[in-house]
């Protein structure tokens, strides 16, 4: 196997991974793909929990594959004490350790940030969990929808009568970890100039409640609680989804003049003399009248059309395009937002590339996600094993490399 040879902004930093869910494993995502060396540290015979979800392709989850590229893998019995120990010269490695177990669960085992910066006084250490370390909701579990739930963003989605909504996708799990990463390139400026690490705390449900910060203002000045507006935005009108021919088109006259260029654009010209839609306060305040009016209009429109002829006089507006059509579109080709690359098991597969360019540079992907165990022996070496010493711990069953 090819020794792994880091290229990117991050080279020469080390990672050790304890993440296992998405907030975490998506901070560790983002060092790995920008040149960190990460060391995902899963569990003997197991593996990281998402290795057992749903789908799967030739044994492989699609869900591990997505959120693990450009990773190494260390299969380890963290439970055993030569396991700890192979922890404490690998952090001694390290600039960074990363993890989002139950909150303590890292210090009952041995692992911790007060244990680590015995060994190692400048690395940053970050904890992320869904509650974070103190409050009465601190031991219990939580996933991407109940961060939603509990930080008020699924309750901020939805239509006015109906049920609140959750993210299609796991945006609270995904914006925890931009947080996470945000964080900890902050404390690694920090200990380069102290030569001290710090522990670093957060929460996913502190998280999403910080992205409704408006929210929390309106109430605090208004006394208001926020409702919910479906597709249409509260303090701006049109601005939303309206319906097409062909599925859905995406609108925004944020100013009087963009206003009246849509209405001039679709034929509404009418609106333009009636005063119930003579300023943006007036058009929120009739705004289903609005949305009738020019869905009567879109939906004779086919999507691509109405998009169109709307940005032709700068009017914000865009086509709801189905994630394959997304994924498969002309701009995102000629930006390179996706590349191939090998994943073992599977073979050649679409990847995306991460979004951050440095110097019109794309962040290079160096491997698909490893297989459990693939580069045991590799990052034991660098941590300073002998080959002697490594396979004593491979046939004592503290080490793995089952490479599935």
């Amino acid at each position: 196997m090819a020794k792994w040879e880091s290229k990117g902004v991050f080279k020469g930093m080390k990672v050790l991974d304890f993440t296992i869910a998405l907030a975490g494993v998506f901070t560790a995502w983002q060092f790995a793909d920008l040149g960190a060396e990460v060391w995902k540290v899963e569990r003997y015979n197991a593996g990281d929990q998402s290795r057992t979800w749903d789908p799967f392709v030739n044994g492989m989850s699609t869900l591990y594959c997505a959120y693990n590229k450009n990773k190494q893998s260390i299969e380890l019995d963290l439970s055993s004490e030569e396991g700890k120990n192979v922890i404490y010269e690998m952090v001694k490695q390290c600039d960074v350790v990363l993890e989002n177990f139950k909150s303590g669960s890292i210090d009952r085992l041995g692992l911790g940030y007060d244990k680590l910066k015995e060994i190692n006084p400048g690395i940053v250490f970050m904890s992320l969990s869904g509650f974070g370390a103190s409050g009465p909701l601190m031991k219990y579990p939580c996933y991407d929808a109940i961060a939603a739930a509990r930080g008020g963003f699924a309750a901020s989605n939805g239509e006015a009568e109906g049920a609140p909504v959750k993210a299609g996708n796991a945006n609270c799990d995904t914006l925890t970890g931009i947080y996470g990463f945000n964080a900890v390139l902050m404390a690694l400026i920090e200990a380069r100039r102290t030569g001290k690490g710090c522990r670093i705390d957060i929460g996913m449900s502190d998280v999403v409640m910080e992205a409704c910060a408006e929210t929390v203002m309106d109430y605090g000045m208004e006394g208001k609680a926020q409702a919910r507006f479906g597709n249409h935005d509260r303090f701006t009108a049109p601005y939303g989804i309206f319906e097409a021919r062909d599925g859905w088109v995406s609108i925004i006259a944020d100013t009087q003049e963009k206003w009246k260029a849509l209405a001039n654009t679709l034929e509404l010209t009418d609106l333009l003399s009636d005063s119930r839609f003579a300023t943006n306060e007036a058009r929120i305040a009739n705004r289903e009248v609005l949305i009738e009016k020019i869905e009567g209009v879109t939906r004779t429109m086919f999507r691509k059309e109405a998009e169109e002829k709307l940005l032709a006089v700068n009017v914000g507006a865009s086509e709801v395009l189905p994630f394959i059509e997304a994924y498969t579109s002309d701009h995102a080709n000629q930006t390179d937002v996706t590349a191939l690359a090998w994943q073992d098991n599977i073979g050649s597969i679409r990847f995306y590339n991460n979004p951050i360019r440095f110097n019109d540079e794309i962040c290079p992907i160096h491997r698909g996600s490893p297989l459990l165990g693939q580069d045991s022996r590799d990052i034991l070496e660098k941590a300073g094993y002998s080959r002697e010493g490594i396979q004593k711990l491979i046939d004592d069953g503290v080490v793995g490399e089952h490479m599935f």
